[in-house]
């Protein structure tokens, strides 16, 4: 490959389960397991199941039901390896019941802060080639909405995108460049996860990262953007000096901030069909800090700055995203809602609270446009009762 070679060369077809491993797996719930009546619910989860296979991804078969083997344990059937995973009747009924509905609050966010291990297991199961459904798990496998688990996994890596750019604003404050450029760089990665998930491609784990960008056709225009960005040498041997980490962490967020941004709007009641270009603010106008992020909850639309959140609204938050650095009166009709009546003032109040910068004038923050909201910040702040 040369160095001008596009990055969208790397994108290689989806790999998913050969039909000789499906039947290995088949077998070993029919002939060494029990067969239905001791398999109650059986399903091909994984790398494979979702298209992500490699040359030694392994065959993993999650059942449920009586008798079974008490920890994982390999069966091999007709010369192929299956990975058989029992899992407890009640994990996985509690699993999909946390992807019924959507419920985070700012002050509430259990749904998205669920441990590593329980959200691995919520995705393997939900994006699993299903083998044998018994009809006492018909129900809640037919409950659970794809869209919830989007969701979930659309603001679980979008808050952790707003703390990554908490801690990369903070660590420039004192001239911590290393920990500016690696906050960066995780912020930009978290939020290519949750914009993925807005696109429904969920899955779990930063080893498929980029592979799964190249595949999506919604963030395959921003692969080459962003691995860019992220695998820029900033090293004082290359050249690199303070002036440009703390450009690069500011390019970084600022991606990240756009993904998210549309992520939230676009691709929260269906997956997001279209992303704009990848740019950078155009002119010395007002522009949107790069320190922000939107998160949407179930009690409301925050935008979340460094130490602190405020409540906005969705018409706050497509304006926010609009604003690039152009003079006001050069946005689209389309990027200012009819719900923003006087524009001038509604970038006022944003620039009061940092979450916009540039040229234009820090006024007297209107509440209905934006207000500080202590439960709306990264880490929610809740008055101990």
């Amino acid at each position: 490959m040369t160095t001008t070679d596009s990055v969208l060369s790397w994108a290689i077809p989806d790999v998913r389960f050969s039909p000789e491993q499906t039947a290995a797996a088949e077998g070993v719930v029919a002939d060494r397991l029990g067969g239905p009546e001791r398999v109650r619910l059986a399903v091909l989860g994984g790398s494979f199941a979702v298209g992500l296979g490699h040359g030694t991804s392994d065959v993993d078969l999650y059942v449920v039901g009586e008798d079974l083997p008490d920890s994982e344990v390999v069966i091999e059937y007709g010369g192929v390896p299956v990975h058989v995973n029992p899992v407890p009747a009640g994990r996985v009924r509690a699993l999909l019941g946390l992807a019924c509905e959507y419920r985070v609050t700012g002050a509430d966010r259990a749904q998205i802060g669920m441990e590593v291990k329980a959200l691995n297991a919520l995705i393997r199961i939900v994006t699993g080639v299903p083998l044998h459904v018994g009809p006492e798990w018909r129900e809640p496998v037919e409950a659970f909405s794809f869209d919830v688990v989007r969701q979930i996994n659309l603001v679980r890596n979008g808050n952790i995108s707003s703390a990554m750019a908490e801690d990369a604003y903070g660590a420039l404050e004192i001239g911590d460049l290393l920990t500016a450029a690696t906050a960066s760089a995780l912020a930009l990665e978290y939020a290519c996860e949750a914009v993925l998930a807005a696109a429904g491609d969920v899955y779990f784990g930063p080893k498929f990262h980029y592979r799964r960008l190249a595949r999506t056709a919604t963030t395959a225009p921003w692969l080459d953007h962003v691995w860019r960005l992220n695998h820029r040498v900033l090293h004082p041997d290359s050249g690199t000096d303070e002036q440009t980490i703390r450009a690069v962490t500011e390019q970084r967020l600022w991606a990240a901030g756009t993904l998210m941004a549309h992520g939230v709007v676009e691709g929260w009641d269906k997956p997001l069909a279209e992303l704009p270009e990848p740019s950078v603010p155009q002119g010395d106008g007002a522009r949107r800090s790069a320190y922000f992020t939107p998160l949407r909850f179930t009690d409301g639309w925050a935008l979340v700055g460094p130490d602190e959140g405020y409540r906005v609204s969705e018409a706050v938050v497509r304006l926010w995203r609009a604003l690039d650095g152009r003079p006001l009166s050069q946005l689209a009709p389309q990027d200012v809602p009819a719900e923003i009546t006087d524009v001038e003032a509604a970038v006022a109040s944003l620039t009061a609270y940092g979450a916009v910068w540039g040229s234009a004038a820090a006024g007297t923050p209107d509440p209905r446009i934006i207000r500080p909201e202590p439960e709306f910040s990264c880490h929610p702040k809740v008055a101990a009762p």
